[in-house]
Protein backbone atom coordinates (compact mmCIF):
# COMPACT_ATOMS: atom_id res chain seq x y z
CA UNK A 1 0.00 0.00 0.00
CA UNK A 2 1.56 3.75 -1.20
CA UNK A 3 1.89 5.76 1.65
CA UNK A 4 -1.45 8.11 2.07
CA UNK A 5 -0.20 11.75 2.75
CA UNK A 6 -2.57 12.63 5.25
CA UNK A 7 -2.41 15.25 7.80
CA UNK A 8 -0.78 15.10 11.04
CA UNK A 9 -3.21 14.56 14.21
CA UNK A 10 -4.33 18.05 16.23
CA UNK A 11 -3.38 17.84 19.56
CA UNK A 12 -2.38 20.06 22.53
CA UNK A 13 1.26 21.31 22.65
CA UNK A 14 2.32 21.77 26.16
CA UNK A 15 5.80 23.49 25.97
CA UNK A 16 7.42 21.21 29.40
CA UNK A 17 5.96 18.38 31.44
CA UNK A 18 4.67 21.10 33.88
CA UNK A 19 2.64 23.05 31.35
CA UNK A 20 1.38 19.58 30.58
CA UNK A 21 -0.46 19.01 33.69
CA UNK A 22 -1.54 22.53 33.72
CA UNK A 23 -2.86 21.92 30.67
CA UNK A 24 -4.57 18.23 31.70
CA UNK A 25 -5.96 19.90 34.68
CA UNK A 26 -7.72 22.97 32.77
CA UNK A 27 -8.45 20.98 29.92
CA UNK A 28 -9.72 16.96 30.86
CA UNK A 29 -10.21 18.90 34.76
CA UNK A 30 -12.59 16.01 37.13
CA UNK A 31 -11.98 13.55 33.72
CA UNK A 32 -10.51 10.33 35.01
CA UNK A 33 -6.57 10.12 34.23
CA UNK A 34 -5.46 7.23 36.30
CA UNK A 35 -7.08 4.07 38.03
CA UNK A 36 -6.19 1.08 39.48
CA UNK A 37 -7.41 -1.37 42.43
CA UNK A 38 -5.90 -0.97 45.89
CA UNK A 39 -6.42 -3.69 48.54
CA UNK A 40 -9.77 -4.77 46.44
CA UNK A 41 -10.40 -1.27 45.94
CA UNK A 42 -10.98 0.41 42.68
CA UNK A 43 -9.72 3.90 43.21
CA UNK A 44 -10.13 6.59 40.46
CA UNK A 45 -8.03 9.57 40.11
CA UNK A 46 -9.03 12.69 38.18
CA UNK A 47 -6.54 15.50 36.43
CA UNK A 48 -7.33 17.66 39.29
CA UNK A 49 -6.51 15.78 41.59
CA UNK A 50 -3.61 14.39 40.53
CA UNK A 51 -2.07 17.90 40.30
CA UNK A 52 -2.82 18.45 43.42
CA UNK A 53 -0.91 15.48 44.43
CA UNK A 54 2.21 16.55 42.66
CA UNK A 55 2.08 19.78 44.06
CA UNK A 56 1.87 18.34 47.66
CA UNK A 57 4.30 15.89 47.55
CA UNK A 58 6.64 18.27 45.26
CA UNK A 59 5.88 21.02 48.02
CA UNK A 60 7.10 18.21 50.49
CA UNK A 61 10.60 17.64 48.57
CA UNK A 62 11.10 21.14 48.44
CA UNK A 63 10.65 21.48 52.28
CA UNK A 64 13.16 18.83 52.35
CA UNK A 65 15.64 20.81 50.36
CA UNK A 66 15.71 18.51 47.40
CA UNK A 67 15.92 21.85 44.74
CA UNK A 68 18.05 20.78 41.79
CA UNK A 69 18.76 17.49 43.29
CA UNK A 70 19.03 14.22 41.93
CA UNK A 71 16.21 11.56 42.71
CA UNK A 72 15.71 8.33 41.58
CA UNK A 73 12.31 6.84 42.23
CA UNK A 74 11.97 2.40 41.51
CA UNK A 75 9.20 0.37 41.93
CA UNK A 76 6.59 -1.31 40.29
CA UNK A 77 3.86 0.53 38.35
CA UNK A 78 1.94 2.72 40.77
CA UNK A 79 0.33 6.02 40.77
CA UNK A 80 2.86 6.68 43.42
CA UNK A 81 5.38 6.47 40.87
CA UNK A 82 4.07 8.74 38.53
CA UNK A 83 3.27 11.41 40.99
CA UNK A 84 6.85 11.18 42.06
CA UNK A 85 8.13 11.48 38.61
CA UNK A 86 6.20 14.75 37.84
CA UNK A 87 6.78 16.21 41.82
CA UNK A 88 10.61 15.91 40.75
CA UNK A 89 11.20 16.94 37.26
CA UNK A 90 8.27 20.17 37.70
CA UNK A 91 10.55 21.38 41.19
CA UNK A 92 13.46 21.54 38.94
CA UNK A 93 15.05 18.40 40.45
CA UNK A 94 16.06 15.52 37.94
CA UNK A 95 14.50 12.00 38.09
CA UNK A 96 16.30 9.09 37.63
CA UNK A 97 14.22 6.14 36.62
CA UNK A 98 15.79 3.03 38.41
CA UNK A 99 15.03 -0.63 36.39
CA UNK A 100 12.68 -2.40 39.04
CA UNK A 101 14.44 -5.95 37.94
CA UNK A 102 18.13 -4.52 38.93
CA UNK A 103 19.95 -6.19 41.31
CA UNK A 104 21.06 -3.80 44.38
CA UNK A 105 24.76 -3.66 43.27
CA UNK A 106 23.46 -2.39 39.53
CA UNK A 107 21.28 0.38 41.22
CA UNK A 108 24.15 1.70 43.60
CA UNK A 109 26.15 2.11 40.53
CA UNK A 110 23.35 4.21 38.80
CA UNK A 111 22.27 5.83 41.76
CA UNK A 112 26.39 7.07 42.50
CA UNK A 113 27.01 7.48 39.06
CA UNK A 114 24.21 10.29 38.30
CA UNK A 115 25.05 11.65 41.43
CA UNK A 116 21.33 11.11 43.20
CA UNK A 117 20.74 11.90 46.50
CA UNK A 118 17.28 10.71 47.61
CA UNK A 119 15.99 7.03 46.66
CA UNK A 120 12.23 6.85 46.23
CA UNK A 121 11.14 3.79 46.15
CA UNK A 122 8.16 0.89 46.49
CA UNK A 123 8.13 -1.06 50.29
CA UNK A 124 9.59 -3.86 47.79
CA UNK A 125 12.93 -2.69 47.26
CA UNK A 126 13.07 -1.42 51.24
CA UNK A 127 16.62 -3.69 51.25
CA UNK A 128 17.61 -2.24 48.39
CA UNK A 129 17.53 1.07 49.95
CA UNK A 130 19.15 0.68 52.71
CA UNK A 131 22.12 -1.13 50.85
CA UNK A 132 22.48 1.74 48.54
CA UNK A 133 23.29 4.08 51.69
CA UNK A 134 21.74 7.44 51.01
CA UNK A 135 18.77 9.01 52.43
CA UNK A 136 14.76 7.91 50.83
CA UNK A 137 11.98 7.88 51.09
CA UNK A 138 9.58 4.62 51.29
CA UNK A 139 5.99 5.15 49.10
CA UNK A 140 4.04 3.21 51.92
CA UNK A 141 4.58 6.28 53.29
CA UNK A 142 2.80 8.50 51.02
CA UNK A 143 -0.54 9.51 51.82
CA UNK A 144 1.49 10.85 55.48
CA UNK A 145 3.70 13.29 53.12
CA UNK A 146 1.08 14.37 50.63
CA UNK A 147 -0.54 15.54 54.01
CA UNK A 148 2.08 17.36 54.89
CA UNK A 149 2.95 18.90 51.58
CA UNK A 150 -0.84 20.11 51.52
CA UNK A 151 -0.59 21.40 55.03
CA UNK A 152 2.58 23.35 54.33
CA UNK A 153 0.48 24.71 50.63
CA UNK A 154 -2.46 25.68 52.96
CA UNK A 155 0.47 27.96 55.04
CA UNK A 156 1.79 29.77 51.67
CA UNK A 157 4.30 27.40 50.87
CA UNK A 158 4.17 27.83 47.04
CA UNK A 159 8.06 27.14 45.95
CA UNK A 160 7.08 24.77 44.21
CA UNK A 161 4.17 25.54 42.68
CA UNK A 162 5.85 28.79 41.47
CA UNK A 163 8.70 27.03 39.99
CA UNK A 164 9.66 28.38 36.74
CA UNK A 165 10.67 25.44 34.25
CA UNK A 166 13.61 25.90 32.22
CA UNK A 167 12.66 23.65 29.18
CA UNK A 168 16.09 23.36 27.67
CA UNK A 169 17.68 22.42 31.02
CA UNK A 170 18.29 18.48 32.53
CA UNK A 171 15.20 17.03 33.92
CA UNK A 172 16.05 13.33 33.92
CA UNK A 173 19.05 10.56 34.12
CA UNK A 174 17.80 7.09 31.89
CA UNK A 175 20.36 4.47 31.87
CA UNK A 176 20.20 2.41 28.74
CA UNK A 177 19.63 -1.63 29.14
CA UNK A 178 22.46 -1.99 26.81
CA UNK A 179 22.28 -5.96 25.90
CA UNK A 180 26.14 -5.64 25.21
CA UNK A 181 28.01 -2.65 27.16
CA UNK A 182 27.72 -0.98 30.68
CA UNK A 183 24.73 1.25 30.55
CA UNK A 184 25.19 4.96 30.04
CA UNK A 185 23.03 7.83 31.71
CA UNK A 186 21.31 9.41 28.72
CA UNK A 187 20.25 13.26 29.69
CA UNK A 188 16.77 14.47 28.57
CA UNK A 189 15.23 17.63 29.13
CA UNK A 190 11.86 18.67 29.52
CA UNK A 191 11.97 19.89 25.86
CA UNK A 192 12.65 16.39 24.51
CA UNK A 193 10.24 14.82 26.14
CA UNK A 194 7.47 16.93 25.57
CA UNK A 195 8.07 17.23 21.67
CA UNK A 196 7.83 13.11 21.73
CA UNK A 197 5.24 13.51 23.43
CA UNK A 198 3.25 15.85 21.05
CA UNK A 199 4.79 14.51 17.47
CA UNK A 200 3.80 10.74 18.49
CA UNK A 201 0.29 12.00 19.46
CA UNK A 202 -0.16 13.93 15.92
CA UNK A 203 1.71 10.62 13.84
CA UNK A 204 -0.80 7.75 15.27
CA UNK A 205 -4.04 8.37 16.12
CA UNK A 206 -4.57 5.89 19.26
CA UNK A 207 -8.54 5.49 21.03
CA UNK A 208 -9.30 6.32 24.04
CA UNK A 209 -8.55 3.79 27.13
CA UNK A 210 -5.21 1.80 27.70
CA UNK A 211 -3.72 -0.47 30.46
CA UNK A 212 -0.24 0.59 31.33
CA UNK A 213 1.70 -3.09 31.34
CA UNK A 214 4.97 -1.85 30.29
CA UNK A 215 7.25 -0.38 33.54
CA UNK A 216 7.24 3.07 33.86
CA UNK A 217 11.20 3.28 34.14
CA UNK A 218 11.85 2.56 30.48
CA UNK A 219 10.86 5.86 28.73
CA UNK A 220 9.19 3.86 26.28
CA UNK A 221 6.58 2.37 28.95
CA UNK A 222 6.22 6.37 30.05
CA UNK A 223 6.08 7.97 26.87
CA UNK A 224 3.60 5.82 25.32
CA UNK A 225 1.45 5.05 28.84
CA UNK A 226 1.70 7.93 30.79
CA UNK A 227 2.45 10.82 28.35
CA UNK A 228 0.79 10.58 25.29
CA UNK A 229 -2.67 9.38 27.64
CA UNK A 230 -2.44 12.76 29.51
CA UNK A 231 -1.88 14.87 26.41
CA UNK A 232 -4.94 13.33 24.92
CA UNK A 233 -6.97 13.17 28.26
CA UNK A 234 -7.66 9.19 28.44
CA UNK A 235 -7.79 7.38 31.73
CA UNK A 236 -5.24 5.09 32.58
CA UNK A 237 -5.93 1.39 34.35
CA UNK A 238 -1.84 0.95 36.07
CA UNK A 239 -1.07 -2.73 35.77
CA UNK A 240 1.17 -3.32 38.89
CA UNK A 241 1.81 -6.95 37.72
CA UNK A 242 2.59 -8.76 34.07
CA UNK A 243 0.85 -11.74 36.20
CA UNK A 244 -2.25 -10.00 36.67
CA UNK A 245 -1.71 -8.31 32.81
CA UNK A 246 -4.85 -10.51 30.99
CA UNK A 247 -6.95 -10.51 34.48
CA UNK A 248 -6.34 -6.23 34.45
CA UNK A 249 -7.03 -6.11 30.60
CA UNK A 250 -10.81 -8.02 30.63
CA UNK A 251 -11.39 -5.74 33.29
CA UNK A 252 -10.16 -2.25 32.11
CA UNK A 253 -11.62 -3.13 28.52
CA UNK A 254 -9.16 -0.84 26.52
CA UNK A 255 -9.51 0.03 23.31
CA UNK A 256 -5.46 0.05 22.92
CA UNK A 257 -2.72 -1.59 24.47
CA UNK A 258 0.80 -0.97 24.20
CA UNK A 259 3.23 -4.20 24.51
CA UNK A 260 6.59 -5.46 24.23
CA UNK A 261 6.62 -8.38 20.74
CA UNK A 262 7.10 -10.72 23.49
CA UNK A 263 3.79 -10.11 24.73
CA UNK A 264 1.96 -9.57 21.19
CA UNK A 265 3.53 -13.04 20.55
CA UNK A 266 1.53 -14.14 24.10
CA UNK A 267 -1.49 -12.67 23.80
CA UNK A 268 -1.93 -14.15 20.17
CA UNK A 269 -1.08 -17.47 21.55
CA UNK A 270 -3.90 -17.29 24.29
CA UNK A 271 -6.15 -16.53 21.47
CA UNK A 272 -5.67 -19.68 19.55
CA UNK A 273 -4.79 -21.79 22.75
CA UNK A 274 -8.43 -20.86 23.75
CA UNK A 275 -9.81 -21.83 20.93
CA UNK A 276 -7.58 -25.32 20.20
CA UNK A 277 -9.30 -26.38 23.90
CA UNK A 278 -12.85 -25.23 23.01
CA UNK A 279 -12.39 -27.58 20.08
CA UNK A 280 -13.41 -25.06 17.44
CA UNK A 281 -10.18 -24.46 15.49
CA UNK A 282 -11.44 -25.53 11.88
CA UNK A 283 -14.63 -23.63 13.00
CA UNK A 284 -12.54 -20.57 13.50
CA UNK A 285 -10.31 -20.96 10.75
CA UNK A 286 -13.41 -20.78 8.50
CA UNK A 287 -14.92 -17.80 10.05
CA UNK A 288 -11.47 -15.90 8.96
CA UNK A 289 -12.08 -17.30 5.44
CA UNK A 290 -15.16 -16.63 5.04
CA UNK A 291 -14.57 -13.44 6.82
CA UNK A 292 -11.58 -11.90 4.75
CA UNK A 293 -13.77 -12.67 1.67
CA UNK A 294 -16.42 -9.98 2.98
CA UNK A 295 -13.80 -7.54 3.96
CA UNK A 296 -13.28 -7.29 0.72
CA UNK A 297 -16.31 -6.47 -0.53
CA UNK A 298 -16.98 -3.81 2.48
CA UNK A 299 -18.66 -6.01 5.15
CA UNK A 300 -16.73 -6.56 8.43
CA UNK A 301 -18.38 -8.78 10.47
CA UNK A 302 -15.08 -9.13 12.71
CA UNK A 303 -15.89 -7.92 15.86
CA UNK A 304 -19.62 -9.91 15.77
CA UNK A 305 -17.77 -13.35 14.38
CA UNK A 306 -14.98 -13.04 17.04
CA UNK A 307 -16.73 -12.27 19.61
CA UNK A 308 -15.95 -14.62 22.09
CA UNK A 309 -11.60 -13.60 21.29
CA UNK A 310 -13.08 -10.11 22.37
CA UNK A 311 -14.61 -10.71 25.38
CA UNK A 312 -11.55 -12.87 26.78
CA UNK A 313 -9.90 -9.26 26.39
CA UNK A 314 -12.35 -7.13 27.76
CA UNK A 315 -14.33 -6.49 24.31
CA UNK A 316 -12.99 -3.15 22.97
CA UNK A 317 -9.71 -3.77 22.10
CA UNK A 318 -8.98 -2.37 18.54
CA UNK A 319 -5.09 -1.93 18.93
CA UNK A 320 -1.87 -3.36 19.85
CA UNK A 321 1.06 -1.26 20.00
CA UNK A 322 4.49 -3.03 19.99
CA UNK A 323 8.00 -1.89 19.01
CA UNK A 324 11.63 -2.79 19.60
CA UNK A 325 11.86 -5.60 16.99
CA UNK A 326 10.84 -6.71 13.78
CA UNK A 327 7.16 -8.44 14.03
CA UNK A 328 6.87 -11.69 12.45
CA UNK A 329 4.25 -10.53 9.49
CA UNK A 330 1.79 -13.73 10.98
CA UNK A 331 1.32 -11.68 13.88
CA UNK A 332 0.08 -8.90 12.00
CA UNK A 333 -2.20 -10.74 9.83
CA UNK A 334 -3.66 -13.12 12.28
CA UNK A 335 -4.79 -10.07 14.74
CA UNK A 336 -5.94 -8.43 11.64
CA UNK A 337 -7.82 -11.30 10.86
CA UNK A 338 -9.88 -10.97 13.55
CA UNK A 339 -10.07 -7.36 14.05
CA UNK A 340 -7.28 -6.14 15.95
CA UNK A 341 -4.84 -3.86 14.33
CA UNK A 342 -1.42 -4.23 15.14
CA UNK A 343 0.87 -0.83 14.46
CA UNK A 344 4.84 -1.22 14.79
CA UNK A 345 7.27 1.51 15.91
CA UNK A 346 10.38 2.20 16.46
CA UNK A 347 12.20 4.18 19.76
CA UNK A 348 15.57 4.75 21.41
CA UNK A 349 15.97 6.14 24.49
CA UNK A 350 18.28 9.43 23.41
CA UNK A 351 15.87 10.10 21.19
CA UNK A 352 12.67 10.34 24.40
CA UNK A 353 12.21 7.84 22.75
CA UNK A 354 9.55 7.33 19.98
CA UNK A 355 11.22 8.17 16.44
CA UNK A 356 9.06 6.39 14.37
CA UNK A 357 4.86 5.17 14.30
CA UNK A 358 3.48 3.61 11.38
CA UNK A 359 0.34 5.70 10.26
CA UNK A 360 -3.44 4.96 11.05
CA UNK A 361 -4.49 4.33 7.02
CA UNK A 362 -0.29 2.42 6.42
CA UNK A 363 0.02 -1.01 6.18
CA UNK A 364 3.61 -2.34 5.75
CA UNK A 365 4.64 -4.30 7.75
CA UNK A 366 8.41 -4.75 7.51
CA UNK A 367 8.61 -1.42 8.65
CA UNK A 368 8.70 0.25 11.90
CA UNK A 369 6.75 3.39 10.37
CA UNK A 370 7.02 6.61 9.57
CA UNK A 371 9.47 9.29 11.00
CA UNK A 372 7.79 11.43 13.09
CA UNK A 373 7.07 15.43 12.53
CA UNK A 374 9.90 17.89 13.26
CA UNK A 375 12.54 14.53 13.29
CA UNK A 376 14.43 13.99 10.10
CA UNK A 377 16.08 11.17 9.33
CA UNK A 378 18.86 9.68 6.98
CA UNK A 379 21.19 6.89 6.67
CA UNK A 380 24.90 6.87 6.41
CA UNK A 381 27.03 3.83 5.84
CA UNK A 382 24.11 1.98 6.57
CA UNK A 383 23.39 3.59 9.95
CA UNK A 384 20.09 4.69 10.68
CA UNK A 385 21.03 8.82 11.83
CA UNK A 386 18.58 11.42 13.46
CA UNK A 387 18.09 14.72 14.28
CA UNK A 388 15.56 17.33 16.08
CA UNK A 389 14.37 18.70 19.06
CA UNK A 390 13.73 15.11 20.71
CA UNK A 391 17.57 14.16 20.34
CA UNK A 392 19.25 13.79 23.77
CA UNK A 393 21.50 16.70 25.50
CA UNK A 394 24.40 13.93 26.18
CA UNK A 395 25.40 10.71 27.89
CA UNK A 396 25.86 12.30 31.81
CA UNK A 397 29.44 12.76 32.50
CA UNK A 398 30.65 11.08 29.70
CA UNK A 399 32.27 13.33 27.20
CA UNK A 400 34.11 10.41 25.15
CA UNK A 401 30.89 9.10 24.40
CA UNK A 402 28.77 11.73 23.40
CA UNK A 403 30.97 12.62 21.00
CA UNK A 404 31.46 9.23 19.55
CA UNK A 405 26.77 9.07 19.24
CA UNK A 406 26.93 12.14 17.09
CA UNK A 407 28.18 13.16 13.87
CA UNK A 408 27.45 17.02 13.74
CA UNK A 409 23.60 17.55 15.30
CA UNK A 410 23.10 14.19 13.85
CA UNK A 411 22.44 10.89 16.61
CA UNK A 412 24.00 8.00 15.29
CA UNK A 413 21.37 4.92 16.34
CA UNK A 414 23.26 2.56 16.07
CA UNK A 415 20.92 1.09 14.42
CA UNK A 416 21.29 -0.91 10.74
CA UNK A 417 18.29 0.18 8.49
CA UNK A 418 17.16 2.28 5.72
CA UNK A 419 14.13 4.63 4.70
CA UNK A 420 12.22 4.37 1.75
CA UNK A 421 10.72 7.08 -0.84
CA UNK A 422 7.56 7.64 1.49
CA UNK A 423 9.92 8.37 4.18
CA UNK A 424 9.13 5.08 6.47
CA UNK A 425 11.89 3.21 8.40
CA UNK A 426 13.52 -0.22 7.92
CA UNK A 427 15.52 -1.30 10.68
CA UNK A 428 17.33 -4.56 9.81
CA UNK A 429 20.06 -4.90 13.12
CA UNK A 430 22.36 -3.47 15.50
CA UNK A 431 25.31 -2.14 13.93
CA UNK A 432 27.60 -3.61 17.00
CA UNK A 433 25.88 -7.23 16.79
CA UNK A 434 27.18 -6.88 12.85
CA UNK A 435 29.64 -10.07 12.22
CA UNK A 436 32.45 -9.44 9.89
CA UNK A 437 33.98 -12.35 8.65
CA UNK A 438 37.52 -12.84 7.16
CA UNK A 439 36.72 -12.62 3.68
CA UNK A 440 35.42 -9.13 4.20
CA UNK A 441 31.48 -10.19 4.22
CA UNK A 442 29.32 -8.27 6.61
CA UNK A 443 26.26 -10.70 7.76
CA UNK A 444 23.29 -8.72 10.14
CA UNK A 445 22.98 -11.40 12.74
CA UNK A 446 19.31 -10.02 13.41
CA UNK A 447 18.50 -10.94 10.05
CA UNK A 448 19.16 -14.81 10.05
CA UNK A 449 16.93 -14.56 13.37
CA UNK A 450 14.09 -13.28 12.02
CA UNK A 451 14.68 -15.90 9.28
CA UNK A 452 14.62 -18.69 11.92
CA UNK A 453 11.93 -17.60 13.97
CA UNK A 454 9.90 -17.10 11.17
CA UNK A 455 10.07 -20.36 9.52
CA UNK A 456 10.55 -22.77 12.28
CA UNK A 457 7.77 -22.51 14.57
CA UNK A 458 9.04 -25.05 17.51
CA UNK A 459 11.81 -22.60 17.92
CA UNK A 460 11.37 -20.31 20.81
CA UNK A 461 14.89 -17.84 20.94
CA UNK A 462 17.34 -17.71 18.88
CA UNK A 463 21.15 -15.79 19.34
CA UNK A 464 23.15 -15.77 15.93
CA UNK A 465 26.61 -15.27 16.34
CA UNK A 466 29.87 -16.03 14.15
CA UNK A 467 32.60 -18.16 15.92
CA UNK A 468 35.70 -19.67 14.25
CA UNK A 469 34.99 -17.15 11.18
CA UNK A 470 31.30 -18.64 10.54
CA UNK A 471 27.95 -18.30 11.60
CA UNK A 472 26.35 -20.01 14.44
CA UNK A 473 22.81 -20.28 16.02
CA UNK A 474 22.38 -20.77 19.74
CA UNK A 475 18.45 -22.11 20.00
CA UNK A 476 16.26 -22.42 22.84
CA UNK A 477 13.53 -24.44 21.68
CA UNK A 478 9.60 -26.05 22.39
CA UNK A 479 10.12 -28.08 25.42
CA UNK A 480 7.25 -30.69 24.39
CA UNK A 481 7.71 -30.55 20.62
CA UNK A 482 9.02 -34.43 19.69
CA UNK A 483 11.93 -34.61 18.20
CA UNK A 484 12.23 -30.71 17.75
CA UNK A 485 15.96 -30.78 17.55
CA UNK A 486 16.12 -32.99 14.37
CA UNK A 487 12.89 -30.76 12.66
CA UNK A 488 14.93 -27.30 13.47
CA UNK A 489 18.36 -28.95 11.61
CA UNK A 490 16.74 -30.39 8.97
CA UNK A 491 14.79 -26.74 8.88
CA UNK A 492 17.80 -25.05 8.91
CA UNK A 493 19.68 -27.01 6.21
CA UNK A 494 16.49 -26.18 4.07
CA UNK A 495 16.93 -22.16 4.48
CA UNK A 496 20.77 -22.60 3.97
CA UNK A 497 20.10 -23.43 0.14
CA UNK A 498 18.60 -20.05 -0.40
CA UNK A 499 21.06 -18.20 1.33
CA UNK A 500 24.87 -16.95 0.06
CA UNK A 501 27.22 -18.97 1.55
CA UNK A 502 29.48 -16.67 3.82
CA UNK A 503 25.81 -16.22 5.35
CA UNK A 504 24.52 -20.18 5.95
CA UNK A 505 24.28 -21.15 9.18
CA UNK A 506 27.35 -23.28 9.52
CA UNK A 507 26.68 -24.51 13.52
CA UNK A 508 23.65 -25.01 15.61
CA UNK A 509 23.73 -25.23 19.43
CA UNK A 510 20.98 -26.12 21.53
CA UNK A 511 19.95 -24.99 25.21
CA UNK A 512 18.10 -26.12 27.79
CA UNK A 513 17.05 -22.92 29.50
CA UNK A 514 16.10 -19.51 27.87
CA UNK A 515 18.31 -16.88 27.10
CA UNK A 516 19.55 -14.13 29.92
CA UNK A 517 17.74 -10.73 28.74
CA UNK A 518 17.42 -6.98 29.31
CA UNK A 519 14.62 -5.47 31.51
CA UNK A 520 12.75 -4.64 28.15
CA UNK A 521 13.46 -8.88 27.53
CA UNK A 522 16.23 -8.72 24.48
CA UNK A 523 18.57 -11.48 24.94
CA UNK A 524 21.81 -10.23 25.88
CA UNK A 525 23.83 -10.37 23.23
CA UNK A 526 27.30 -10.87 24.73
CA UNK A 527 25.92 -14.11 26.31
CA UNK A 528 28.05 -17.38 25.70
CA UNK A 529 30.24 -15.49 22.53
Amino acid sequence: MANKKYPYYTVGEPTDLKDLINYCTKTYGDKTAFWYKKKGTEVKISFKQLQSDINAFGTYLHSKGYRNAHIAVMGENSYEWIVSYFAIVNGGNVVVPIDKEANAEDVKFQLDKSDTTLFIHSNTYRDVAEFCGIESINMKDFADLLNEGKELIEKSESSFIGTIIDKEKLCAIVFTSGTTAEPKGVMLNHKNLAKDMIVSSKNLFVPEGTVALLPFYHTFGFMACVLCQMLKGYPVYINTSLKRAFDDIKHAQPKHVSVVPMLLVAIYDKIWNNVRNQGKENLFKTMIKISNVLLKVGIDIRRVAFKQVFEAFGGNLEMLITGGSAIDEKYIKGFRDIGIKVTNGYGITECSPIVATMRNEHYAPASVGAIHPELEGRVVDGEVQIKGPTVFMGYYKNDVATAEAFDEEWFKTGDLGSIDEDGLLYITGRKKNLIILSNGKNVVPEELETLIMNNIPVVKEVLVYGKNDSITAEIFCDEEAENAESIIREKIDMLNKDLPSYKQIASVKFRDTEFPKTSTKKIRRNYGV
